[in-house]
């Protein structure tokens, strides 16, 4: 059961960034659509994820707490947690519902809308919602963070899979989509600053190489800065109206899903100093 949390974690951060990056491109000029098998499945796969990981994470906090099935409606009912799981939960139905529909502007709309509700449900499950110094000012950075992830990374996951057995996303498509790169990878950083800070910026450096949170922190910063470069590499090459190189896109889509992982995993974990 080591492993469980942090899959139930994973499936709901995977599901709710394709959620976001779909929503994203459909008010793009030249949209990806939702064509291509790739694309088609892997809103299908977000789709299942979003159903399947609120339901193993009441399942495993369930199993934590020792409560029987007749105490879970006190759980939901009384419970900070348990009020943020019923958020979370109508967020990832609504988003699950509307993932594999073809994208109108206003069926678009109302997708972004719920997967940004995701977002905003994850804070008040995390660490931010252990932070009584500031707790909204914390959730809403942890959201911004999730939504920035989701229009960038999210994104750039349907741009590669478009290109799956169809041909390559148009020359404009791409440029449409560094343009939100070219905004969102700042958000996704500063964010995930502030939310670093907030965890462990009262702890000392030995402090935070003597935890396994604060070890796996620098891992992930690492791993991201890597995923920035790679995608700064990219917008210089459409800015001068070359193609981006597809093999690199992928590695830094597969880069990017370790720093996923490695999130799922750390949210488990207690911050230095906690």
């Amino acid at each position: 059961m080591e492993f469980a949390a942090p899959l139930a974690r994973l499936l709901l951060y995977g599901g709710a960034t394709i959620a976001i990056g779909r929503g994203t491109l459909t008010f793009l000029d030249d949209d990806v659509g939702v064509s291509p098998p790739a694309v088609r499945g892997a809103l299908w796969y977000a789709a299942g994820s979003l159903i399947i990981a609120p339901v193993l994470l009441l399942l495993l906090q369930q199993q934590a707490l020792e409560l029987t099935a007749a105490e879970l409606p006190g759980l939901l009912r009384e419970t900070i947690w348990g009020r943020g799981w019923l958020l979370l939960v109508i967020a990832c139905l609504l988003t699950a519902l509307m993932l594999p529909l073809r994208g109108t502007r206003t069926t678009s709309l109302l997708l972004l809308l719920s997967a940004l509700g995701i977002a905003a449900a994850m804070g008040g499950l995390g660490h931010a919602a252990a932070d009584e110094a500031w707790p909204l000012a914390s959730r809403l950075v942890d959201a911004v963070h999730v939504a920035g992830v989701g229009a960038w990374i999210g994104g750039l996951v349907l741009m590669v899979l478009a290109g799956v057995g169809a041909g390559e996303p148009t020359s404009a498509a791409w440029r449409a989509f560094s343009r939100v790169a070219t905004v969102m990878a700042p958000v996704v950083l500063l964010s995930g600053v502030a939310s670093g800070w907030r965890r462990v910026g009262a702890s000392g450096l030995t402090d935070i190489l003597a935890s396994d949170y604060g070890r796996l922190l620098l891992v992930k910063v690492a791993l991201a800065l890597v995923v920035l470069a790679m995608g700064a590499t990219q917008r210089r090459r459409l800015s001068a109206g070359k193609a981006p190189v597809q093999r690199a896109v992928v590695w830094e889509v597969l880069i990017a899903a370790l720093v996923l992982g490695a999130t799922a995993w750390m949210t488990g974990m207690e911050p230095p100093g906690a």
